[in-house]
């Protein structure tokens, strides 16, 4: 850090003593660096040298006093297999209203961040709505191709959204703003959870949305106390919110609730989650000599520990639904203000939680819902009974002992009591208790007339038991009241849930690539650590979000298997040529906050997987340690490796020995060249590997460039497959590989064949379905290439010595670039036009004329055996003449 420090400085014109950090952002590539005295954006992390220099990213207009408030915004993204629509991008936003001399307030740009644009289309409506309305925030959402702006006027937040294409937001908006309530302000922030679609705003409020901004539903509700940043791990699903009080409160993804964690005991400057997700707190120190430390965050040492409760001061009415099913109405007095009806309401932290009496009983929330017909009761919830909860008794509260009759007083419900016993009457403590009768509507006394009647409201109006009169044993009484003391609770339960699903990976984050026409089956299980006896009815308990839910075809079946486990089947299909990226989460609702794994993540990816391939398969098998001596002999004793002579050449259509191919095979550059005479053959011949270098120890080929079969390692090539002349039908067989599978190649792959050397005598041949043939015909046109059905395809070969093939699928059938080589050696071929017929005619000439000399002997009775004698004797004579002479002489 202190040799970045000194870099940074390096480039500044004030003193260095002035600058102050501001904020850090550790991208894919960059580490990016706010200070006072501007924005820094390192070298590429890819390439790492001696010492780490930074570029200083000039704004136009701001000086250090803007700099010190200015914020960075970045959605966090892994792209270790980066596809050409994803990018990193990140923003800064300046706290100051636009003047003449700034072009915007916000600024974005993507990796490597050295073009910077406003973040706002720069049209005259804008502009307009520039002087009221302050950008506090600015995030990219791939998923949906999306910017997502938070803005804030005088009285009010809002998030607008625009579609974002090709790099710069377009003035139309997406979708009409969503307008957050007034009780929310003001709006500090918001951010993308990592590797999900879950979008957080966060202020006096925290707000969540599923959908990238288009709708939101509050997560927690801060009266004194105002979020300004909030700190999410991928690893765990953890999020932890910072407040400007220093206190911590900690959430999972996807939930709707939190937890209060306490007061941090330092100043904090940030939360820093590690590589397996483990909280650390980073504040100010003056003990260390940088001025910086670091402690775990919840601990004792760090923190001020709280006791969480997050009940809310009022009375509840139970209204039995089944024997295990109650709903729970939260009561509102007439004519409370608005800021106070909010706080007595049930929200949707409450969901997932458990509501339970002090003394005896409790139950599970499992949904909130909100209603406006039930006077005095706005909102409520559904809970699972798990333990029953205790009833008052007569000595507490003796009306127990009375039959009662109910009758209607204006809008609300009067209670009498028909005992004639003195002793059988209401209490004042009898305030805030409810009536229960079995069947009907609850009734929560809000009054005690006298001694004899009660007022009360109703929490189903339409179900109450009137002009009846209902005898002592037939009606109970609960105490959800809050008179002199709260009586009920709401706590943090032990998790109870266990998710898993059916990959081999561990990850609560998984990513799939899906190619065009490929399908994905996946399963999601819950497991209910509970007592199935308590569990006496079904509810889901996965609730399903996807982030692009266009992009694919997404079709869900879900039941209880036989372990009474709720397990929920995908089967997803790519259907569509279009590429994207959209993640699918899987949140167990009823979880808390204390479960260990709330949320599974599945990213899918409509593109390439890097590890799907084409893969050619040879018809006859040789070892590595066969290839490795150049000896494999098949049934008839042909060696079938052929070792290729240095610097060699395949043939061109003028001849053998003229080579036109700009490949070499076997390269040696201090070796000459062979059939290096023709002066186009002079001209040709490129080497790659061993371009400019003079010895082949030079060219480093390795053994995987040795064996390699594609045309950017052939002078590294040294041995190839081998073959007798002619090669007829020989089968070209060609597989998918994707991970460990491994399939045949069939329709609707289509596929082109070409020889890389440019070389001819050579054919295919295939069989095309007849449901193919237009689609073969149209594609033909389109490529101006011959396209093959890749299943049964075969070869012949027709000519001698080295044939390279390229095999390539045709673009549309697939996103990725399937492209594959191999090459075979034909040996033993008889001589190249014109040497063939030229023998062959000779042998013609020489035999037609060996017949038509015996045949005109026959003819003419001619004997040219005896004629051949006396000529030979004549010779012998003359032979014996001439040295009978010499002798007598």
């Amino acid at each position: 850090m202190v040799q970045c420090a000194e870099n940074i400085c390096t480039d500044l014109d004030e003193d260095c003593v002035a600058s102050t950090i501001v904020e850090m952002i550790l991208t894919n590539h960059f580490l990016v660096i706010l200070t006072s005295m501007g924005l820094y954006v390192s070298e590429d992390l890819r390439y790492p040298k001696d010492h780490l220099s930074f570029t200083r990213i000039k704004f136009c207009g701001f000086d250090m006093a803007d700099f010190i408030v200015a914020k960075l915004w970045y959605n966090e993204r892994c792209l270790a297999n980066k596809e050409d629509f994803e990018d990193d991008y990140l923003a800064i936003t300046f706290e100051k209203s636009r003047s003449l001399t700034e072009t915007d307030t916000c600024f974005y740009s993507k990796d490597p961040f050295e073009n910077w644009q406003p973040c706002t289309p720069d049209t005259k409506k804008s502009r307009r709505r520039r002087i009221s309305t302050r950008l506090v925030s600015f995030l990219i959402d791939q998923e949906m191709n999306t910017a997502i702006y938070l803005l804030r006027d005088k009285k009010q937040c809002r998030v607008a959204v625009r579609n974002f294409y090709k790099g710069s937001p377009k003035e139309k908006l997406k979708f009409p703003s969503f307008k957050f309530p007034y009780s929310f302000y003001p709006a500090t922030g918001m951010a993308f959870h990592p590797r999900s679609h879950f979008l957080y705003v966060y202020g006096s409020q925290v707000w969540l949305s599923y959908d990238g901004g288009n709708s939101f539903e509050v997560v927690a509700n801060f009266e004194d106390e105002i979020i300004m940043w909030s700190y999410h791990s991928f690893h765990t699903s953890s999020i932890i919110f910072l407040s400007n009080t220093t206190t911590l409160y900690f959430s999972k993804a996807g939930l709707y609730s939190y937890k209060k964690m306490g007061q941090s005991r330092f100043h904090p400057v940030c939360v820093y989650f590690d590589h397996v997700g483990s909280e650390t707190l980073v504040y100010l120190s003056n003990t260390s000599l940088d001025g910086i430390d670091v402690a775990m965050a919840f601990t004792n040492t760090s923190l001020l520990q709280v006791d969480e409760d997050i009940k809310f001061i009022t009375a509840l009415a139970p209204q039995y639904i089944t024997t295990s099913q109650i709903i729970f109405f939260a009561y509102v007095p007439r004519n409370s203000p608005a800021s106070l009806t909010r706080d007595l309401e049930f929200q949707n932290r409450h969901v997932g939680r458990r509501l339970q009496l002090k003394t005896t009983g409790f139950g599970e929330i499992l949904k909130l819902m909100l209603h406006e017909e039930v006077e005095g009761f706005p909102s409520s919830v559904m809970i699972n009974l798990q333990s029953p909860f205790e009833i008052e008794t007569p000595k507490l509260s003796p009306c127990l002992n009375s039959a009662i009759r109910i009758e209607r007083h204006a809008n609300l419900f009067k209670i009498i009591l028909t005992s004639v016993q003195v002793a059988d009457q209401f209490l004042s403590s009898d305030i805030e208790k409810t009536v229960v009768i079995p069947g009907y509507s609850s009734l929560l006394i809000i009054n005690i007339l006298d001694v004899k009647n009660a007022l009360a409201l109703a929490t189903m109006p339409e179900k109450v038991s009137l002009q009846q009169t209902i005898e002592p044993t037939k009606w109970i009484l609960y105490n959800f009241g809050s008179t002199n003391a709260t009586e009920w609770e709401i706590i943090t339960p032990p998790c109870k849930f266990m998710i898993m699903h059916n990959t081999v990976h561990t990850s609560k984050s998984i990513l799939k690539y899906l190619d065009v026409g490929s399908n994905l089956e996946f399963s999601i299980k819950v497991l209910t650590l509970e007592d199935t006896s308590i569990r006496r009815f079904k509810v889901p308990q996965i609730k399903v979000m996807a982030g692009q839910p266009y992009l694919m075809d997404i079709n869900t079946h879900a039941y209880w298997d036989e372990t009474d486990s709720y397990t929920l089947d995908l089967n997803i299909i790519n259907r569509y040529l279009r590429k994207g990226v959209t993640s699918i989460s899987f949140i167990v609702w009823q979880s808390t906050v204390l479960c260990e794994t709330p949320i599974i993540v599945l990213t899918l990816k409509s593109s390439c997987s890097y590890s799907k391939y084409m893969n050619y398969v040879p018809k006859y098998e040789i070892k590595g340690e066969d290839w490795e001596f150049g000896q494999h002999k098949d049934e008839r004793g042909f060696n079938m490796i052929k070792v290729l002579p240095i610097n060699y050449r395949p043939p061109s259509n003028m001849g053998i020995a003229i080579p036109l191919t700009n490949n070499f095979y076997n390269a040696d550059p201090s070796m000459p060249r062979p059939r290096n005479y023709h002066p186009l053959s002079k001209k040709s011949g490129i080497y790659k590997q061993c371009l400019n270098k003079t010895h082949r120890e030079d060219c480093h080929c390795t053994e995987e460039m040795k064996k390699s079969e594609n045309i950017v390692f052939s002078d590294c090539k040294e041995k190839v497959a081998r073959f007798l002349y002619p090669v007829l039908q020989y089968p070209i067989l060609l597989h998918i590989k994707h991970d460990e599978l491994s399939i045949p190649m069939d329709i609707p792959y289509l596929v082109t064949v070409s020889e890389v050397n440019n070389r001819k005598n050579w054919k295919l041949r295939h069989t095309v379905k007849n449901e193919m043939k237009r689609m073969k015909t149209h594609v033909e046109s389109l490529f101006s290439d011959l396209v093959f059905n890749p299943n049964g395809l075969r070869l012949s070969i027709t000519g001698s010595e080295l044939f390279h093939f390229r095999v390539k699928v045709i673009p549309g059938v697939t996103f990725c670039n399937l492209v594959d080589e191999f090459q075979i050696y034909v040996d033993s071929a008889p001589l190249p036009f014109p040497g063939r017929v030229l023998v062959a005619s000779l042998t013609a000439v020489v035999i037609g004329g060996i017949i038509l000399m015996v045949f005109m002997v026959e003819l003419f009775n001619v004997n040219i055996w005896m004629s051949f004698k006396n000529l030979f004797k004549k010779k012998n004579k003359v032979v014996a003449e001439k040295a009978t002479d010499h002798i007598e002489r």
